[in-house]
């Protein structure tokens, strides 16, 4: 049998139980006496163990093998845990994903099992005697040359079951002559197959021998050998889940996309025909295409736990390096959001946690000298705001110097020299500067002033935005919002001079009147009264330098991102629709109010508006 096949689900289930390998350690470095962690970690590199030499990851396999007798000897009580045990898991942790890592990516898996690693896992757990397990009692001897029947239980909860049975098959193939394999080999890839099969076999060795060539697959929990019957033993059975790549989910995300244009383009042609069988045919086709369309955006919306789960590890190992207590806290870490969109997420939530341990939480002496406890607290905190997720970034730290910042802005001639403080916003756009940095000399962490640039620069081009907040001895928040989805959005249409644009209907909080409002001046700039409130207001066609109409009314659109309001001034609202955002790659100089195109159910392109960039 081919295993090559199973090679991404190894990868899928392995870096699910890496995950988990960091959290266990994470939690039984804070409590080393608790036993919970040591029994999931070891049942965790068990299943990765096993799978690795499965695929023949000899090296993987290795690694795995060796942490696992370290915990079993800490498990029995035989080797009592100290801090440098912890940090070799930590270590045969990495190595394992080095490991995995190279599987996913094709490569042979060959650093995975440093010999020096492997030997420092030995010493860690000399002394220890393997248990003997009870040999398993060998099936009565039938006629050599028998036809025999097998029927095998892989043993509840092993990963890679399909992978598991495929190996016994090949591994007793080589006795004999193997035939009608209950269920067929193709379903052993599949989700629903829980690890029982049954196959005949045409051997002269002895059922000792078969018994022997199927448990050596591993993880077997049962293997019965009788003469042949002619009724299989095992019925295949239902399946209700499968597996499907990512690329083609992407695929049939694209193609729903396009259906959704065509639909809105239909649905367009047909506006002015009266009404009849074909109108009514094409509205529950539209329907259907809706539905269609919802349920391929369901299928791609991941737990933004998943991102989440990387950062213990990180926080972890950053605070031991500069020396801080920091503690990691997540919640609502269930709200779901579009795959590609949490893809994106990585790097900028990185530069975030990393500026806050290193830049805002102090060391534990500074903080227990301010009244603080001498732990730092970090909070990832994710939150669904309309169509919209809003992931923030909290430390109780010792805040942002807004006069140093501002006094570095001077000095850079990023700010005018009359300033004399900055607000969030304007903090936000000194900080995300490229190349401006507060640290006063460069490190393994910060110094490089790419931090928050790199952070506002990627959540632009997804179509988000981000806000700050920082009180002085309080601490920071960043907060991040995206949209849920980078597919397909609902979007207002509107009309400024000849051209139409787009804007997501997550950032429209309605629709006023400017003509008919009340207008007044706040500085030099104007703002309209909206429901008590006054709101800045911004002239598109001024912004676009495009000849201003003299409609008779023209509407406002306000534009709320975050605490954020703008009345955005335009010539005509021209419907809505639900659009798909196509790539974007801007042409160097185009201004930032764009934040993607799209095509038009007349078949018009039309650019997307950044409501970040504007309100």
């Amino acid at each position: 049998m081919d295993l090559a096949k199973y090679a991404a689900l190894f990868v899928a289930e392995s870096r699910a139980h890496l995950r988990s390998c960091n959290q266990l350690l994470i939690a039984w470095e804070q409590a080393p006496a608790a036993a919970e962690p040591v029994g999931g970690l070891f049942r965790a590199v068990h299943s990765i163990k096993g799978m690795a030499a499965t695929m023949g990851y000899v090296q993987v396999s290795d690694v795995a093998h060796h942490a696992e007798s370290l915990l079993d000897a800490i498990r029995g009580g035989r080797v009592t845990v100290r801090p440098e045990h912890l940090d070799l898991l930590f270590r045969a942790v990495d190595a394992l994903e080095d490991g995995v890592e190279a599987a996913a990516t094709g490569k042979a898996v060959t650093d995975a099992g440093s010999g020096a690693l492997v030997r420092a896992l030995e010493v860690a757990a000399s002394g220890i005697t393997a248990k003997s397990a009870p040999a398993p009692v060998a099936p009565a001897e039938p006629v050599a040359g028998a036809l025999l029947d097998v029927a095998v239980v892989v043993r509840p909860g092993t990963p890679l079951r399909g992978a598991r049975a495929s190996l016994a098959l090949r591994r007793v193939d080589a006795l004999g002559t193997v035939s009608r394999v209950t269920p067929a080999t193709p379903e052993f890839e599949r989700d629903g197959f829980d690890g029982r099969f049954a196959f005949r076999l045409r051997t002269g060795a002895a059922p000792r021998e078969v018994d022997a060539a199927v448990r050596a697959a591993g993880d077997i929990a049962t293997v019965a050998i009788d003469i042949a019957s002619e009724q299989p033993s095992l019925e295949t059975a239902a399946f209700r889940q499968v597996r499907v790549d990512v690329e083609r989910l992407d695929a049939m995300t694209k193609l729903a996309g396009e259906l959704v244009v065509s639909r809105n383009r239909l649905l367009d042609v047909l506006a002015a025909q009266p009404d009849g069988e074909l109108r009514r045919t094409v509205e529950t086709l539209g329907r259907q295409v809706g539905e269609m369309q919802a349920e391929v955006l369901a299928a791609r919306m991941t737990p933004v736990s998943e991102l989440f789960d990387r950062f213990p590890r990180v926080v972890r190992d950053l605070a031991r390096d500069l020396g801080k207590r920091v503690r990691l806290e997540t919640e609502d870490g269930n709200i779901e959001v579009d795959r590609a969109v949490l893809e994106e997420l990585g790097d900028p939530l990185v530069h975030l946690v990393r500026n806050a341990i290193d830049h805002g939480i102090e060391p534990a002496a500074a903080r227990e000298a301010a009244g603080k406890p001498a732990e730092g607290r970090l909070r990832l905190l994710a939150a669904r705001e309309k169509n919209s997720v809003v992931i923030q970034v909290l430390d109780d730290g010792r805040g942002i110097d807004r006069a140093r910042v501002l006094r570095q802005a001077r000095a850079a001639g990023v700010v005018d020299e009359s300033l004399e403080t900055l607000g969030d916003d304007q903090l936000l756009k000194v900080l995300s500067r490229s190349g401006f940095s507060t640290a006063t000399a460069v490190s393994g962490v910060s110094g490089r002033g790419v931090g928050v640039d790199v952070v506002v620069t990627r959540l632009r081009a997804l179509g988000g935005s981000v806000e700050l907040s920082s009180r002085p001895g309080e601490g920071t928040t960043f907060a991040l919002r995206v949209p849920l989805t980078l597919a397909i959005v609902s979007a207002l249409l509107v009309r400024v001079g000849d051209e139409r644009y787009a804007v997501p209907l997550a950032y429209v909080a309605e629709v006023v009147d400017y003509e008919g409002g009340a207008r007044t001046g706040l500085g030099t700039a104007e703002v309209l009264l909206v429901r008590g409130a006054r709101v800045p207001t911004l002239h598109l066609a001024r912004l676009f330098a495009v000849p201003e109409a003299r409609a008779h009314r023209r509407p406002a659109v306000v534009l709320q991102v975050g605490e954020r309001r703008a009345a955005v001034v335009v010539d005509a609202l021209e419907g809505q629709q639900d659009i798909v955002v196509e790539p974007f790659v801007a042409p160097v100089g185009t201004p930032p109010w764009f934040g993607g195109a799209t095509i038009l159910a007349d078949g018009q392109p039309a650019l997307i508006l950044d409501a970040a960039a504007l309100a």
